[in-house]
């Protein structure tokens, strides 16, 4: 691809995610409005760029080219997260009207929301499957462009979850005692269990494309995206359903410590000993012919 390409295609690319991306905060600003918003985007930008960070580290010496990286981030913040929230909408009104809200309630998190985030944050890594193939090759190009998608859409995410509990937290806190606790509480969630989360989830998704990549046949490059895509829907709606959907207040606690950090730091040593892999030189080859009797 010439650079022309790239720079005609990368303008129409970042025109259609600063509309999408503008699409979603409008939605945004309806629940918690701009000064929501304004909080929301800074602490939500103060976590992610550490995250971001850490993501590039790791896969500092992958071949992926920078644009690519820059492309995945932005699918991840502007376009997955405009296309999931009203296939959202829209699928759960069709719940409700047809099952009734209380089966919608839990309808939603288990099903409705893990399948559309991640189908749509998946499928920027599909495209590069069809169409940039060779940039998809090599596992830890999977857990890096899958990291920076879910990175982009967290930082989106948590715009509204960060202005929301700063909002509530300044409307409360002259009235009711437990404010701080709360507010306190939703930042540490937010800022430290959660950022992680969707880079997590959507990794699993990258290291499918990437599996497929080494696959020959078709049927076992489609088993390849499948299975892990299914695995980061499994794991997204097990962590929705805990916060949301279940009853044990203490659950998603225990499904984090139990489920989540070990998968969560067997990926992050796994991609460590990629990365070490890497950078470790390449065996040298003696050319000394003399041989000694």
């Amino acid at each position: 691809m010439t650079k022309d390409t790239i720079q005609k295609y990368g303008a129409y690319f970042l025109s259609a995610s600063l509309l999408a991306w503008a699409t979603s905060l409008v939605w945004i600003q309806t629940k918690i409005g701009l000064a929501g918003i304004a909080y929301g985007f800074l602490l939500s930008l103060l976590v992610t760029v550490p995250v971001v960070g850490t993501i590039l580290w790791l896969g500092s010496q992958a071949p992926a080219r920078r644009y690519l990286l820059l492309s995945a981030f932005v699918w991840g913040a502007t376009m997955a997260p405009f296309f999931s929230l009203w296939s959202q909408e829209g699928l759960q009104t069709v719940v409700d009207t047809q099952a009734g809200p209380e089966f919608g309630r839990w309808f939603r998190p288990l099903v409705i929301t893990p399948v559309t985030e991640e189908a749509f944050k998946g499928l920027f890594l599909l495209w590069l499957l069809v169409y940039r193939r060779s940039d998809t090759r090599g596992l830890m190009n999977g857990i890096v462009l899958g990291g920076l998608v879910g990175a982009g859409f967290a930082f989106t995410e948590q715009i509204l979850y960060f202005g929301n509990v700063t909002v509530t937290y300044m409307s409360n806190r002259a009235t009711e005692g437990s404010a701080v606790t709360t507010f306190v509480t939703s930042l540490v969630l937010r800022g430290i269990m959660v950022p992680f989360m969707h880079p997590f989830f959507v990794a699993f998704i990258g290291l499918g494309i990437s599996c497929a990549t080494a696959i020959e046949g078709r049927f076992g490059q489609a088993v390849s995206v499948i299975v892990g895509f299914l695995f980061a829907v499994f794991l997204h709606g097990l962590w929705d359903w805990a916060g949301l959907a279940a009853s044990d207040r203490f659950f998603i606690l225990k499904i984090y410590t139990f489920v989540m950090l070990p998968l969560f730091l067997g990926l992050v040593i796994f991609a460590l000993l990629l990365r070490r892999r890497q950078w470790a030189p390449a065996p040298t080859i003696s050319t000394n012919c003399d041989v000694r009797t």
